[in-house]
């Protein structure tokens, strides 16, 4: 193992070892301080967490196993990913999304979300059409953002909104800073995701195409779960026709316009640093990147705080405006660096064709 590949592991395993602690430590809080979490559900957040982090870690040893012993590795990580899921969505997750309105709408509601969000895995798995990003790892991705990403952002957002509630007068000010927030944490939460995989997988994770790939997975997990957690709050609150309009708009309307482009944008960047020689320079390209999605996601929550919705027929219109006006330039700019990365690889893969009919 190469000096460089090894600090790459002992980051990944650093970074691993931080947000399993605050994923620990978010358990504990629910479970001695918030009213909304009971407390046993707060405590099978901890088990979730390590079946969690122990599938990872197999699922990723697989790929370093020969073909023999890989099927074994990939059945303990199918396992153990099958048990967190279960344990964390049914139990802990979706618990603190749908209490208000209860099992059965909270069930409908994931019904009703899982063929958008295929849908949507479909067509991020088609966008590099040169060399196809494992199916293994785009879901890893995508459960990352569905389970990983949402535990964390839970207590994140809501500590950092009670400090600035006592902080600030409500106001501009209150409502532009719980904007920041959701775009700050969100996408610190999901794209660690990306992050890690460019440390660990780099031989799945090769440019800026790869990188939108696996970010937009990680956006579209987050989105699934976010969604299922509004319809079922909006349904106690007003009635399934909210529900219905909340699964229209994330799941149709912004499915590919909101999180996934967010998280594409951390990718895009984090995947041009895999082409840069210089680390100060992959730094810089991680850092914009993940600069470009906070600022999309903050321009998106400050909008809707700052410029609701009217009422009557125009409200309609208005909500696919403010969609094409405030996100469609961020996903433009995802579409702009994927057809200059495709075409980047589209010449590499001529260039080592003729390289090798020259060679005989």
């Amino acid at each position: 193992m190469t000096r460089r590949r090894q600090s790459r592991y002992q980051l990944a395993l650093l970074l691993a070892g931080v947000l399993f602690l605050v994923l620990v430590a978010s358990s504990a809080l629910d479970y001695l301080s918030l009213d909304r979490i009971p407390n046993r559900g707060a405590l099978l957040g901890l088990p979730a967490v390590a079946l969690v982090a122990g599938a990872t870690w197999v699922g990723l040893r697989a790929f370093a196993r020969n073909p023999a012993d890989r099927r074994r590795h990939e059945l303990w990580a199918g396992t153990l990913f099958a048990l967190a899921l279960l344990l964390w969505l049914l139990v802990l997750d979706v618990f603190v999304f749908t209490q208000e309105a209860g099992a059965e709408v909270a069930a409908i509601s994931a019904l009703a979300c899982l063929p958008p969000t295929a849908f949507g895995l479909w067509v991020v798995l088609r966008l590099d059409r040169e060399e196809k990003e494992p199916w293994r790892l785009v879901l890893v991705a995508t459960a990352w953002g569905a389970i990983v990403a949402t535990a964390l952002v839970i207590w994140a957002e809501g500590l950092f909104q009670s400090l600035a509630v006592n902080a600030l007068v409500p106001g501009p000010g209150l409502d532009a800073t719980n904007a920041f927030s959701a775009g700050l944490f969100e996408e610190l939460a999901k794209g660690v995701a990306v992050l890690l995989l460019y440390l660990v997988m780099r031989d799945q994770f090769h440019d800026v195409v790869d990188g939108i790939v696996y970010g937009a997975a990680v956006g579209l997990g987050f989105n699934f779960m976010e969604t299922i957690g509004y319809m079922t709050y909006l349904d106690s609150l007003f009635g399934p026709n909210a529900a219905g309009f909340q699964w229209y708009h994330r799941q149709v309307l912004d499915l590919f316009f909101g999180h996934a482009t967010y998280t594409a944008l951390v990718g895009a960047g984090i995947g041009i640093a895999r082409q840069l020689p210089a680390r100060r320079q992959q730094v810089l390209a991680i850092a914009c990147g993940w600069l470009g999605a906070i600022a999309a996601h903050f321009a998106w929550d400050a909008w809707l705080t700052f410029f609701p919705l009217g009422t009557g027929a125009i409200t309609l219109v208005q909500v696919h405006l403010r969609v094409l006006a405030m996100n469609g330039p961020f996903t433009a700019v995802v579409l702009v660096l994927l057809l200059m990365g495709r075409r980047i690889e589209g010449r590499n893969l001529v260039k080592q064709l003729t390289l090798e009919a020259a060679s005989g």
